[in-house]
């Protein structure tokens, strides 16, 4: 399954010129170390190179990605503070809160499109899990018993492992973490055995890299 990659820079009115005359703010509404951090981390740079000012990433996690979005969605609509966030924040999380905070169209003006990376369903170097079809038979033998950890509740990735639930008939115990960083470190550290990611991270943060199981 893929998952849209930050793809909205994020802001409710443009300032009058001149534009840009201080630094930016670039918020990233998931914990550092994640898909949306590297990304926002390798563009800022270039970005303000562009712009002819400097690009500070600031990363405001919690609650799937609310907080973060919040804080930009009642920001001062000077273009100042813009927003790299993720499908599942802006399409999934006003049908999940009651009250997210955030109007996903009204707040906000998409300015473009990064792109896409897929999740994957991962084991540590040594794991008997081997394939998707290890993990539910391991899964349907004892269940409730296996578990897998996300960037938190109400992420992407927690809800591609309820997903997988549903439709492989499971019960996987979800293990929420305070971003993709921590749960990883935990899956390496043997503490959990499984974890569900975007793609993009292993290759980057994590050079003992870890057997991919790909869910479809």
């Amino acid at each position: 399954m893929a998952s849209v990659l930050g793809g909205l820079f994020s802001v409710a009115v443009w300032a009058p010129q001149p534009y840009p005359n201080k630094p930016i703010s670039l918020v990233v509404p998931q914990a550092a170390g994640g898909t949306n951090d590297i990304v926002a981390r390798l563009i800022a740079p270039a970005y303000g190179e562009a712009l002819g000012t400097s690009i500070v990433v600031e990363n405001r996690p919690g609650a799937g990605g609310n907080i973060g979005t919040q804080s930009v969605a009642r920001a001062p609509k000077d273009g100042y503070t813009l927003l790299l966030t993720i499908n599942s924040a802006q399409a999934i999380n006003p049908s999940l809160y009651k009250n997210p905070g955030f109007d996903p169209v009204n707040d906000f003006v998409p300015l473009y499109y990064i792109g896409a990376t897929p999740y994957v369903l991962v084991s540590p170097p040594g794991s008997p899990y081997k394939t998707l079809a290890d993990v539910v038979a391991a899964a349907k033998k004892k269940p409730g018993e296996l578990s897998y950890a996300s960037a938190g509740n109400g992420t992407i990735s927690h809800l591609l492992g309820a997903m997988l639930n549903t439709s492989a008939g499971i019960e996987m115990q979800h293990i929420p973490y305070k971003g993709v960083a921590p749960a990883i470190n935990d899956v390496l550290g043997g503490q959990v055995p499984l974890a569900q990611l975007s793609a993009l991270v292993p290759p980057l943060k994590f050079r003992r890299l870890l057997k991919l199981i790909p869910i479809a």
